[in-house]
């Protein structure tokens, strides 16, 4: 194998694999069952908020 094939097959197969991961991401993200988990994380800042300063 020379250099350049060994150039070709990375770039082409680790597009591959990073496609492959972002999609992956992406399905785990918006999958449905899991809007509830990224809701309740969205609302816990604003749970059980007393309007006083810190100390």
């Amino acid at each position: 194998m020379t250099h350049d094939t060994v150039l070709v097959f990375s770039k082409t197969w680790g597009a591959i694999y990073l496609l492959v991961v972002f999609l992956a991401a992406v399905v785990w993200t918006y999958w449905p069952s899991r809007r509830k988990v990224y809701d309740d994380a969205a609302q816990s800042p604003l749970d059980d908020q007393e309007d006083q300063p810190w100390r």
